[in-house]
Parts: C-alpha cells; sequence; structure tokens
C-alpha cells in the first residue's frame, strides 16, 4: 500500500474544499501531515496514518486504513469552542462519504470514526476526529 498516495488524497480533498479551507485560515499551509511547526498559525490541522489492514475482499487488493485529524485552536478563552467547532463542521462536510482521488487505487469509501475534545492545555483546545478509508488496487 502506497500511504503518501492517501495522504496526497487526504491533502488534496482539503484544498479543494473551500469552506474548510476558510476555516482555517484560508491557506494551505495550516494543515499538516504528522505534526505541525511550533509558529503554526491558529486554528491549524494534522492529520496522521494509524493502522492499515489488508482486504481481501475486493477483486483487487484493498486495503482498509485508519487516519487520525487532530484539530488545534489556541485561543484566550479555554472554554469557547466556536472556532473549533466551526473547524469540526468543516471537516465533517469535507471528508464525510468523500470519494478522494487517488494516484494507483480507487477510493470506496471515507467513514468517520469517533470524535472527542482533548482538554486544554495551555490555552490550546484539541478535537481529535478518526476516519476510515478503504481503498482499492486499480
Amino acid at each position: 500500500m502506497d500511504l503518501q498516495a492517501i495522504r496526497n488524497a487526504i491533502y488534496a480533498e482539503f484544498v479543494g474544499d473551500a469552506d474548510l479551507l476558510a476555516a482555517l485560515g484560508g491557506s494551505a499551509r495550516r494543515m499538516y501531515p504528522e505534526e505541525a511547526p511550533q509558529d503554526a498559525a491558529s486554528p491549524y490541522c494534522t492529520y496522521q496514518y494509524i493502522t492499515g489492514v489488508p482486504d481481501p475482499t475486493f477483486t483487487s487488493d484493498g486495503e482498509i486504513t485508519s487516519w487520525q485529524f487532530s484539530l488545534f485552536n489556541k485561543t484566550d478563552e479555554p472554554r469557547d469552542f466556536t472556532d473549533i467547532t466551526l473547524v469540526f463542521k468543516k471537516l465533517m462536510a469535507a471528508y464525510d462519504d468523500a470519494a478522494l482521488t487517488l494516484s494507483g487505487y480507487s477510493s470506496i469509501g471515507v467513514t468517520r470514526g469517533i470524535s472527542n475534545v482533548v482538554p486544554t492545555i495551555d490555552g490550546v483546545q484539541q478535537l481529535v476526529v478518526t476516519y476510515e478509508i478503504i481503498v482499492e488496487d486499480t
């Protein structure tokens, strides 16, 4: 399985969605694979591969992968989740049941799993969302 192909498709979906892009400040530099730089402007998002399982039920090789998206918002009002909630809604609109465009694969499905608010630390809010992305070799 080519993780970079899925990573690229996740990013392409992000930059192709004007609402999610706007919710993250209108800059493609606010979505990072793995981790964000220390000086990342807020709000921002990271995404990372969690796990994958081969799926032999397709006519060609398939893979069921799990990805974690972490939304971050630096705020002076740690109990006001307005900004991070807006980003979460736009993320769901962009990725729930999305048909990703992948090089060498067909997108079978993108399904949201769990979401969880992590306790605010040093004025940084975090909301974690998982997605299951199923692909098939073309």
